[in-house]
């Protein structure tokens, strides 16, 4: 029996999500409660999941968080700690649908000259954004700001609202807007450039240097040309042999271009070590 490759585990991981958070409110309705809630919070029999960045923004304002809030948090920073940003590439619904839009988009729009992006623009973005947010948060506002720009949130309670109230909202209307501008732009401009959601982990993952990462052995690469398969096989646009050159911390371990690289030379893996610029340092000064 063949085994299943990285994205078609992936694949299952995130068809799983985008369904369990469609039965829940189902379920809870039918007084079904061993799990509720939504990806701002979620509780799993006595396991509390809450996104970091709420709970953050709740610390910041009150002075204090509850013990479920503070654990559901620590929980989620811990998978990041160890296994990178795998929330944006295996769990994340809106993450599925823009990898979706964007591979459409390039299969029947074509692709662009400059699909492949250099640099750290698109984190640090996000980090204006972010803290941006918590500014605005905390002089002018009592509610977390920074929740209404959740992708993942607004697509589970658009089914908690639907299947718990009988009330549509509106925010499916700005997911899907989203979605087909994507679709034209063919990039990922949200995941990106602005979802606050994504920096948190993203900061948590790099004080772990023998974090799960893609590594690259330019000794068993086999690719000639300027055209990268790896390359072209990341939807967020990064070039993974690029070591040094491409911010890791955008990197969400999704394993396409892992996947891409094992049918040619396996150069680029899955592994657990330093930090890739020490990587790429010690390459360099192997070299000399």
């Amino acid at each position: 029996m063949r085994k299943p490759s990285i994205k078609m585990t992936r694949r299952s991981c995130q068809l799983f999500i985008i369904v369990l958070f469609i039965a829940i409110p189902i379920l809870n309705k039918n007084r079904y409660s061993l799990f509720y809630g939504n990806l701002l919070s979620f509780h799993f029999w006595i396991i509390p999941l809450a996104d970091p960045l709420a709970v953050l923004q709740l610390i910041l304002k009150n002075l204090s968080i509850t013990l479920d809030s503070l654990v559901g948090a620590l929980l989620v920073l811990s998978v990041a700690f160890f296994l990178g940003t795998v929330f944006c590439s295996w769990i994340c619904p809106y993450g599925f649908f823009s990898e979706l839009a964007v591979n459409f988009g390039k299969k029947i729009l074509g692709r662009r000259s400059n699909d492949t992006v250099k640099g750290r623009a698109g984190f640090r973005c996000k980090l204006v954004i972010f803290m941006a947010g918590i500014v605005l948060f905390l002089v002018f506002s009592t509610t977390p700001v920074l929740n209404q720009l959740s992708m993942p949130a607004w697509y589970t309670r658009f089914f908690q609202y639907l299947f718990g109230q009988g009330y549509v909202s509106l925010s499916i209307l700005v997911i899907l807007a989203l979605l087909v501008m994507e679709f034209f732009v063919r990039e990922r401009l949200w995941c990106r450039y602005i979802c606050p959601q994504s920096v948190l982990i993203s900061l948590v993952k790099r004080l772990n240097r023998k974090r799960l990462r893609v590594v690259f052995d330019q000794q068993r690469c086999k690719c000639k040309g300027s055209r990268d398969p790896c390359a072209i096989a990341c939807t967020l646009s990064l070039k993974p042999k690029m070591v040094g050159n491409v911010s890791e911390i955008e990197c969400t371990n999704c394993g396409d271009c892992v996947v891409t690289c094992s049918k040619i030379g396996q150069a680029l893996t899955f592994a657990r070590g330093t930090d890739r610029r020490e990587d790429d340092e010690n390459q360099q000064g192997e070299k000399s």
